[in-house]
């Protein structure tokens, strides 16, 4: 537990740039963690549903499978982001899929998200496509962040999986940050997906996964981890 709260505290108190990695399957679950994250880092990048409802909400798409709940909070989320300029930091690239059952031969293409027009309508965006990751803009960012916090599997596994393993293998190159990694889908898919550098990473001081991953984007939300339940029970202990 002392570890998880000094690697918390590497977040609220880290060298900078700080640049976090969330994703998530509802905007709703995430978007308090998001809120506060936006205040603190130098940039935030974000995958999953919640950026297909992002770039939706911005760019007037129209995306399969994003909910009018999620819609709605994006385009919120939208206007916080504009009073942080340049703090969120856009993969450049996505992959639309006709089905969310496999990737199927001519089922499925990648966009470049600024060649799509204003009332665009897509199938299941399922990926960030791999072009994204060697992207001079993405690529600097990240080979110049000093502390990384990471809740985030990128695409919707175990068929679409260019964009995690394109986003974990980009910060592992990066060798001098420091890397905290939370949540338990992120830590399975890095083991499955990336599992030589996951061995190396056990043991590299410059990674760390946490075991909770609710509880830290909890202690995120808070601003703190001295405001959890079990910490201010053992804090009021005499």
């Amino acid at each position: 537990m002392q570890k998880e709260v000094n690697h918390l505290v590497d977040i609220f108190e880290p060298q900078k740039p700080l640049t976090a990695v969330v994703a998530g399957a509802k905007f709703d679950t995430k978007i308090k963690p998001l809120e506060s994250l936006i205040k603190v880092v130098d940039y935030l990048i974000l995958g999953g549903v919640i950026f297909n409802a992002y770039i939706a909400a911005k760019y007037g798409l129209t995306i399969k499978g994003v909910s009018e709940e999620d819609m709605q909070i994006a385009s919120e989320f939208v206007a916080l982001a504009d009073k942080h300029p340049g703090k969120v930091v856009e993969p450049q690239y996505i992959v639309e899929s006709d089905t969310l059952e496999g990737k199927t031969e001519g089922g499925y293409r990648t966009h470049k998200i600024s060649d799509l027009k204003k009332g665009t309508a897509l199938n299941f965006v399922l990926d960030i496509a791999k072009e994204s990751f060697v992207d001079e803009k993405l690529t600097s960012i990240v080979m110049e962040t000093k502390t990384f916090f990471i809740n985030a599997v990128m695409g919707f596994t175990p068929h679409f999986i260019e964009g995690t393993i394109g986003m974990y293998s980009l910060i592992h190159q990066n060798k001098n940050a420091l890397k905290l990694y939370g949540g338990g889908d992120t830590l399975q898919e890095f083991k499955n997906l990336l599992p030589d550098i996951y061995a190396k990473a056990i043991d590299d001081p410059k990674y760390y996964f946490f075991t909770g991953g609710g509880t830290i984007l909890t202690a995120i939300e808070q601003g703190s981890p001295w405001g959890l339940p079990t910490l201010q029970a053992l804090m009021t202990q005499k």
